[in-house]
Protein backbone atom coordinates (compact mmCIF):
# COMPACT_ATOMS: atom_id res chain seq x y z
CA UNK A 1 0.00 0.00 0.00
CA UNK A 2 1.25 3.54 -0.66
CA UNK A 3 0.86 6.84 0.43
CA UNK A 4 -0.37 7.86 -2.87
CA UNK A 5 -3.46 5.19 -2.31
CA UNK A 6 -3.91 6.55 1.26
CA UNK A 7 -3.52 5.46 4.58
CA UNK A 8 0.94 4.38 5.78
CA UNK A 9 -0.92 0.91 6.69
CA UNK A 10 -4.29 -0.70 6.42
CA UNK A 11 -6.77 0.85 9.07
CA UNK A 12 -7.42 -2.26 11.04
CA UNK A 13 -3.70 -2.52 11.84
CA UNK A 14 -4.00 1.08 13.39
CA UNK A 15 -7.12 -0.24 15.49
CA UNK A 16 -5.60 -2.85 16.78
CA UNK A 17 -2.37 -1.61 17.66
CA UNK A 18 -4.45 1.72 19.58
CA UNK A 19 -6.04 -1.38 21.41
CA UNK A 20 -3.34 -3.42 22.42
CA UNK A 21 -1.51 0.32 23.50
CA UNK A 22 -4.74 0.96 25.30
CA UNK A 23 -5.03 -2.16 27.09
CA UNK A 24 -1.40 -1.93 28.30
CA UNK A 25 -2.42 2.51 29.36
CA UNK A 26 -5.36 0.98 31.61
CA UNK A 27 -2.81 -1.75 33.48
CA UNK A 28 -0.04 0.61 34.03
CA UNK A 29 -2.84 3.33 35.24
CA UNK A 30 -1.99 5.58 32.83
CA UNK A 31 -4.55 7.97 31.52
CA UNK A 32 -2.58 10.17 28.82
CA UNK A 33 0.39 8.71 26.42
CA UNK A 34 2.95 11.06 25.02
CA UNK A 35 4.74 8.94 22.69
CA UNK A 36 7.91 10.59 21.08
CA UNK A 37 10.15 9.87 17.76
CA UNK A 38 13.34 11.41 16.67
CA UNK A 39 14.36 10.99 13.03
CA UNK A 40 18.15 10.39 14.52
CA UNK A 41 17.93 8.63 17.74
CA UNK A 42 20.67 6.87 18.53
CA UNK A 43 18.21 4.18 20.75
CA UNK A 44 17.09 1.59 18.61
CA UNK A 45 13.31 1.11 18.30
CA UNK A 46 11.97 4.61 19.24
CA UNK A 47 12.23 6.28 15.82
CA UNK A 48 9.56 4.09 14.99
CA UNK A 49 7.09 4.34 17.42
CA UNK A 50 5.14 7.78 16.57
CA UNK A 51 5.00 5.85 12.97
CA UNK A 52 3.51 2.52 14.14
CA UNK A 53 1.06 4.18 16.19
CA UNK A 54 0.41 6.98 13.52
CA UNK A 55 1.32 6.16 10.53
CA UNK A 56 3.56 9.57 10.49
CA UNK A 57 7.24 9.28 10.34
CA UNK A 58 9.76 11.73 11.60
CA UNK A 59 12.14 13.47 8.80
CA UNK A 60 13.52 16.93 10.38
CA UNK A 61 13.06 16.57 13.87
CA UNK A 62 10.99 15.17 16.78
CA UNK A 63 7.47 14.44 15.90
CA UNK A 64 4.94 13.26 19.08
CA UNK A 65 1.26 11.88 19.57
CA UNK A 66 -0.97 12.36 22.17
CA UNK A 67 -3.19 9.09 22.57
CA UNK A 68 -5.72 9.00 25.85
CA UNK A 69 -6.79 6.24 27.38
CA UNK A 70 -10.73 7.01 26.68
CA UNK A 71 -11.44 6.02 23.55
CA UNK A 72 -14.45 9.26 23.30
CA UNK A 73 -11.25 12.08 23.59
CA UNK A 74 -9.76 12.11 20.02
CA UNK A 75 -5.56 11.94 19.97
CA UNK A 76 -3.28 14.33 18.50
CA UNK A 77 -0.21 14.50 16.32
CA UNK A 78 2.16 17.18 16.05
CA UNK A 79 4.41 16.89 13.24
CA UNK A 80 8.72 17.77 12.77
CA UNK A 81 9.54 20.71 11.51
CA UNK A 82 9.19 19.69 7.66
CA UNK A 83 6.99 21.98 5.89
CA UNK A 84 5.10 19.16 3.99
CA UNK A 85 2.97 17.10 5.02
CA UNK A 86 1.01 14.36 3.59
CA UNK A 87 -2.18 14.26 4.95
CA UNK A 88 -3.74 10.85 4.01
CA UNK A 89 -0.92 8.63 5.76
CA UNK A 90 -2.47 9.22 9.55
CA UNK A 91 -6.18 8.19 10.70
CA UNK A 92 -5.43 11.18 13.09
CA UNK A 93 -7.72 14.46 12.39
CA UNK A 94 -6.54 16.62 15.09
CA UNK A 95 -2.52 17.66 13.84
CA UNK A 96 -0.44 20.29 14.99
CA UNK A 97 2.65 21.83 13.44
CA UNK A 98 6.30 21.66 15.53
CA UNK A 99 5.92 23.72 18.58
CA UNK A 100 7.04 23.59 22.70
CA UNK A 101 5.57 19.39 22.99
CA UNK A 102 5.72 20.22 26.86
CA UNK A 103 3.31 22.94 26.27
CA UNK A 104 0.80 21.11 24.00
CA UNK A 105 0.48 18.12 26.55
CA UNK A 106 -0.45 20.83 28.67
CA UNK A 107 -3.26 22.03 26.67
CA UNK A 108 -4.18 18.94 25.82
CA UNK A 109 -4.78 17.98 29.56
CA UNK A 110 -6.43 21.54 30.07
CA UNK A 111 -9.07 20.94 27.70
CA UNK A 112 -9.94 17.73 28.04
CA UNK A 113 -10.32 17.87 32.09
CA UNK A 114 -7.38 15.91 32.39
CA UNK A 115 -5.62 18.38 34.63
CA UNK A 116 -4.59 15.91 37.23
CA UNK A 117 -4.27 12.85 35.20
CA UNK A 118 -1.55 10.47 35.48
CA UNK A 119 0.71 10.88 31.96
CA UNK A 120 3.07 8.38 30.16
CA UNK A 121 6.11 9.36 28.66
CA UNK A 122 7.38 6.89 25.62
CA UNK A 123 10.20 7.32 23.62
CA UNK A 124 11.66 9.84 26.28
CA UNK A 125 15.44 8.33 25.02
CA UNK A 126 15.05 9.82 21.28
CA UNK A 127 14.67 13.46 22.25
CA UNK A 128 16.65 16.42 24.10
CA UNK A 129 16.90 15.25 27.96
CA UNK A 130 16.04 18.85 28.13
CA UNK A 131 12.75 18.52 26.93
CA UNK A 132 12.49 15.23 29.60
CA UNK A 133 13.33 18.00 32.69
CA UNK A 134 10.73 20.01 31.16
CA UNK A 135 8.15 17.56 31.22
CA UNK A 136 8.97 16.80 34.66
CA UNK A 137 8.88 20.42 35.73
CA UNK A 138 5.77 21.25 34.33
CA UNK A 139 4.03 17.81 35.04
CA UNK A 140 4.81 18.03 38.69
CA UNK A 141 0.99 17.58 39.46
CA UNK A 142 0.03 14.67 37.91
CA UNK A 143 1.68 11.09 37.81
CA UNK A 144 4.27 11.49 35.59
CA UNK A 145 5.59 7.78 34.38
CA UNK A 146 8.47 6.81 31.65
CA UNK A 147 6.54 4.29 29.65
CA UNK A 148 8.53 3.21 26.88
CA UNK A 149 8.12 -0.40 27.49
CA UNK A 150 4.40 -0.17 26.24
CA UNK A 151 5.37 0.34 22.74
CA UNK A 152 8.43 -1.82 22.84
CA UNK A 153 6.43 -4.70 24.04
CA UNK A 154 3.27 -3.72 21.49
CA UNK A 155 5.70 -3.47 18.56
CA UNK A 156 7.75 -6.94 19.85
CA UNK A 157 4.98 -9.29 18.26
CA UNK A 158 4.31 -8.66 15.13
CA UNK A 159 0.90 -9.30 13.27
CA UNK A 160 0.16 -11.27 9.91
CA UNK A 161 0.37 -8.08 7.77
CA UNK A 162 3.51 -6.89 9.09
CA UNK A 163 5.05 -10.19 8.84
CA UNK A 164 4.32 -10.30 5.33
CA UNK A 165 6.09 -6.99 4.95
CA UNK A 166 9.22 -8.40 6.58
CA UNK A 167 8.77 -11.28 4.43
CA UNK A 168 8.64 -9.11 1.20
CA UNK A 169 11.67 -7.39 2.29
CA UNK A 170 13.88 -10.60 2.66
CA UNK A 171 12.38 -11.75 -1.28
CA UNK A 172 14.00 -8.28 -2.55
CA UNK A 173 17.36 -8.83 -0.76
CA UNK A 174 17.27 -12.32 -1.99
CA UNK A 175 17.04 -10.69 -5.69
CA UNK A 176 20.23 -8.71 -4.22
CA UNK A 177 22.21 -11.49 -3.30
CA UNK A 178 21.32 -12.86 -7.12
CA UNK A 179 22.50 -9.83 -9.04
CA UNK A 180 25.94 -10.11 -6.06
CA UNK A 181 27.14 -13.80 -7.92
CA UNK A 182 26.25 -12.07 -11.53
CA UNK A 183 28.65 -9.15 -10.87
CA UNK A 184 31.43 -10.70 -8.41
CA UNK A 185 34.19 -11.27 -10.50
CA UNK A 186 38.00 -10.68 -10.26
CA UNK A 187 38.57 -6.92 -10.40
CA UNK A 188 35.64 -5.47 -9.18
CA UNK A 189 35.63 -3.14 -6.15
CA UNK A 190 33.56 -3.58 -3.04
CA UNK A 191 32.13 0.01 -3.78
CA UNK A 192 30.57 -1.60 -7.17
CA UNK A 193 29.18 -4.85 -5.65
CA UNK A 194 27.79 -2.42 -3.15
CA UNK A 195 25.98 -0.77 -6.29
CA UNK A 196 24.97 -3.63 -8.44
CA UNK A 197 22.89 -4.71 -4.96
CA UNK A 198 21.43 -2.03 -4.22
CA UNK A 199 20.53 -1.27 -8.11
CA UNK A 200 18.84 -4.77 -8.35
CA UNK A 201 16.83 -4.04 -5.09
CA UNK A 202 15.73 -1.15 -5.94
CA UNK A 203 14.43 -2.20 -9.02
CA UNK A 204 13.06 -4.81 -6.71
CA UNK A 205 11.46 -2.54 -4.98
CA UNK A 206 12.91 -1.72 -1.42
CA UNK A 207 12.20 1.42 -0.56
CA UNK A 208 15.14 2.10 1.46
CA UNK A 209 18.22 0.47 2.96
CA UNK A 210 18.10 0.59 6.40
CA UNK A 211 21.83 -0.21 7.26
CA UNK A 212 24.84 0.18 5.31
CA UNK A 213 25.20 -3.19 2.17
CA UNK A 214 28.78 -4.08 3.85
CA UNK A 215 31.49 -5.78 1.69
CA UNK A 216 33.74 -7.15 4.16
CA UNK A 217 36.73 -9.56 2.68
CA UNK A 218 40.36 -10.33 4.03
CA UNK A 219 41.45 -10.81 6.76
CA UNK A 220 43.35 -7.71 7.67
CA UNK A 221 41.85 -6.92 11.11
CA UNK A 222 41.82 -3.23 10.44
CA UNK A 223 39.93 -3.43 7.27
CA UNK A 224 37.46 -6.20 9.63
CA UNK A 225 36.62 -3.75 12.19
CA UNK A 226 35.65 -0.92 9.71
CA UNK A 227 33.32 -3.29 8.24
CA UNK A 228 30.32 -0.91 7.39
CA UNK A 229 32.89 0.78 5.23
CA UNK A 230 33.23 -0.56 1.43
CA UNK A 231 35.72 0.99 -0.37
CA UNK A 232 38.17 0.44 -3.59
CA UNK A 233 39.56 -3.04 -2.59
CA UNK A 234 38.89 -5.54 -5.96
CA UNK A 235 38.09 -8.68 -5.59
CA UNK A 236 40.77 -11.21 -6.85
CA UNK A 237 40.38 -15.18 -7.87
CA UNK A 238 39.37 -17.12 -5.19
CA UNK A 239 38.62 -14.01 -2.51
CA UNK A 240 35.89 -15.14 0.21
CA UNK A 241 33.71 -12.06 1.09
CA UNK A 242 31.12 -11.11 3.28
CA UNK A 243 27.61 -9.35 2.70
CA UNK A 244 25.47 -8.13 5.22
CA UNK A 245 22.26 -6.16 4.11
CA UNK A 246 19.25 -4.48 4.63
CA UNK A 247 16.21 -4.17 2.64
CA UNK A 248 12.71 -2.25 3.38
CA UNK A 249 8.85 -3.25 1.99
CA UNK A 250 6.20 -0.92 3.47
CA UNK A 251 7.97 0.24 6.33
CA UNK A 252 9.50 -2.74 7.42
CA UNK A 253 13.10 -3.70 7.21
CA UNK A 254 14.56 -7.18 6.61
CA UNK A 255 18.39 -7.78 7.71
CA UNK A 256 20.09 -10.39 5.90
CA UNK A 257 23.95 -11.59 5.63
CA UNK A 258 25.98 -14.60 3.16
CA UNK A 259 29.42 -15.11 2.56
CA UNK A 260 30.45 -15.97 -0.72
CA UNK A 261 33.49 -16.85 -2.63
CA UNK A 262 34.78 -15.96 -5.96
CA UNK A 263 35.44 -19.33 -7.24
CA UNK A 264 35.79 -22.68 -5.59
CA UNK A 265 34.56 -22.72 -1.91
CA UNK A 266 38.22 -24.44 0.14
CA UNK A 267 36.97 -27.51 1.89
CA UNK A 268 37.88 -25.77 5.60
CA UNK A 269 35.89 -22.88 4.63
CA UNK A 270 32.67 -25.07 3.71
CA UNK A 271 32.79 -26.73 6.85
CA UNK A 272 33.34 -23.84 8.78
CA UNK A 273 30.49 -22.12 7.08
CA UNK A 274 28.61 -25.52 7.97
CA UNK A 275 28.66 -24.63 11.90
CA UNK A 276 26.97 -21.08 11.25
CA UNK A 277 24.58 -23.29 9.51
CA UNK A 278 24.29 -25.78 12.24
CA UNK A 279 23.88 -23.09 14.95
CA UNK A 280 21.74 -21.03 13.41
CA UNK A 281 19.84 -24.41 13.16
CA UNK A 282 19.98 -24.77 17.14
CA UNK A 283 18.74 -21.06 17.56
CA UNK A 284 16.06 -21.57 15.04
CA UNK A 285 14.22 -24.41 17.43
CA UNK A 286 14.69 -22.79 19.86
CA UNK A 287 12.40 -19.76 18.84
CA UNK A 288 9.02 -20.66 20.73
CA UNK A 289 6.84 -18.97 23.18
CA UNK A 290 8.07 -18.72 26.52
CA UNK A 291 11.52 -19.65 25.48
CA UNK A 292 14.10 -16.93 27.43
CA UNK A 293 15.96 -15.24 24.46
CA UNK A 294 18.89 -15.77 26.29
CA UNK A 295 18.13 -19.62 25.51
CA UNK A 296 18.67 -18.64 21.80
CA UNK A 297 21.82 -17.15 22.38
CA UNK A 298 23.20 -20.34 24.15
CA UNK A 299 22.36 -22.34 21.62
CA UNK A 300 24.09 -20.91 19.17
CA UNK A 301 27.24 -20.60 21.62
CA UNK A 302 26.69 -24.73 22.22
CA UNK A 303 26.88 -25.15 18.61
CA UNK A 304 30.02 -22.69 17.96
CA UNK A 305 31.98 -23.81 20.94
CA UNK A 306 32.35 -27.35 19.46
CA UNK A 307 34.48 -25.84 16.62
CA UNK A 308 35.44 -22.14 18.26
CA UNK A 309 36.82 -20.04 20.63
CA UNK A 310 35.70 -17.10 21.56
CA UNK A 311 32.44 -15.04 22.75
CA UNK A 312 29.15 -16.00 20.76
CA UNK A 313 26.82 -13.40 22.47
CA UNK A 314 24.87 -11.00 21.26
CA UNK A 315 23.71 -13.33 17.90
CA UNK A 316 20.40 -11.64 17.22
CA UNK A 317 17.52 -8.97 17.75
CA UNK A 318 14.07 -7.90 16.66
CA UNK A 319 13.34 -6.70 13.79
CA UNK A 320 10.46 -4.82 12.40
CA UNK A 321 9.80 -0.69 11.59
CA UNK A 322 13.19 -0.43 12.29
CA UNK A 323 16.57 -2.77 11.58
CA UNK A 324 17.67 -3.42 15.46
CA UNK A 325 14.02 -3.62 17.54
CA UNK A 326 13.26 -5.49 20.51
CA UNK A 327 13.71 -8.62 21.68
CA UNK A 328 17.89 -8.42 21.80
CA UNK A 329 19.02 -11.94 21.87
CA UNK A 330 22.33 -12.67 23.79
CA UNK A 331 22.76 -9.08 24.93
CA UNK A 332 21.46 -9.15 28.49
CA UNK A 333 24.84 -8.99 30.10
CA UNK A 334 24.73 -5.27 29.16
CA UNK A 335 23.61 -4.67 32.57
CA UNK A 336 22.95 -0.71 32.60
CA UNK A 337 20.81 -0.08 29.86
CA UNK A 338 17.33 -2.35 30.61
CA UNK A 339 16.92 -2.38 26.69
CA UNK A 340 18.73 -5.20 26.46
CA UNK A 341 17.05 -7.26 29.42
CA UNK A 342 16.63 -10.66 28.54
CA UNK A 343 12.93 -11.00 27.24
CA UNK A 344 10.39 -14.00 26.88
CA UNK A 345 9.82 -14.86 23.11
CA UNK A 346 6.06 -14.82 22.23
CA UNK A 347 4.23 -16.01 19.68
CA UNK A 348 4.77 -13.43 16.22
CA UNK A 349 7.74 -12.21 17.46
CA UNK A 350 10.23 -12.01 14.54
CA UNK A 351 14.28 -12.24 15.53
CA UNK A 352 17.36 -11.85 13.13
CA UNK A 353 19.71 -14.62 14.10
CA UNK A 354 23.30 -14.32 13.11
CA UNK A 355 25.92 -16.48 14.17
CA UNK A 356 29.44 -15.37 12.72
CA UNK A 357 32.84 -16.18 12.95
CA UNK A 358 36.47 -14.90 11.83
CA UNK A 359 38.71 -17.12 10.00
CA UNK A 360 42.70 -15.93 10.51
CA UNK A 361 43.74 -16.68 7.11
CA UNK A 362 39.83 -16.34 5.09
CA UNK A 363 38.45 -13.69 7.11
CA UNK A 364 34.65 -12.91 8.66
CA UNK A 365 31.72 -15.75 7.93
CA UNK A 366 27.90 -14.97 8.95
CA UNK A 367 24.64 -16.13 7.98
CA UNK A 368 21.46 -14.36 8.83
CA UNK A 369 18.36 -14.91 8.43
CA UNK A 370 14.48 -13.67 9.92
CA UNK A 371 12.83 -15.89 11.45
CA UNK A 372 9.35 -16.10 13.04
CA UNK A 373 8.64 -17.09 16.82
CA UNK A 374 5.98 -20.17 16.51
CA UNK A 375 4.80 -22.94 18.63
CA UNK A 376 7.14 -25.51 16.09
CA UNK A 377 10.34 -23.37 16.66
CA UNK A 378 11.08 -20.35 14.43
CA UNK A 379 9.67 -20.05 10.93
CA UNK A 380 12.83 -19.26 8.26
CA UNK A 381 11.06 -16.56 6.64
CA UNK A 382 14.15 -16.57 3.70
CA UNK A 383 14.64 -19.28 1.12
CA UNK A 384 17.82 -18.96 0.07
CA UNK A 385 20.50 -21.47 1.08
CA UNK A 386 22.72 -21.26 4.24
CA UNK A 387 25.83 -22.22 2.13
CA UNK A 388 28.20 -20.26 1.07
CA UNK A 389 27.36 -18.94 -2.73
CA UNK A 390 29.98 -19.48 -5.53
CA UNK A 391 30.15 -16.62 -8.31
Amino acid sequence: MSLVSGLRFPKEEFTSRVKIVRGAMEREGIEVLAVFSSPGSMRYGQRGHVMYLSGYEPYFGNTMMILPLDVDLGAVLMIDSADFFPSDCTWIDVRKKAQDPVALIRQYLDENRLGDASVGIAGEYSVDPKLVDGLRLELRGNKLAFASKILERARSVKSPYEIGCISDAVAIAEKGFEALREHARAGVSERTLVAEMEKACREAGSEAFPHHTMVTFGSDPKHLDWWWYCGDRKLAEGDLFNVDTGMMSRGYCCDMSRSLSLGPVPPPNRAAYRVLADAFEAARKQCRPGVAASAVNEAVAEVMAEEFEGDFSGVGHGIGLEVHEWPFVGYEYIRNDPIYEDSVLEEGMVLSIEPQITLPKAGDLQLEDEVVVSSSGGKRLSTLRQEIIEC
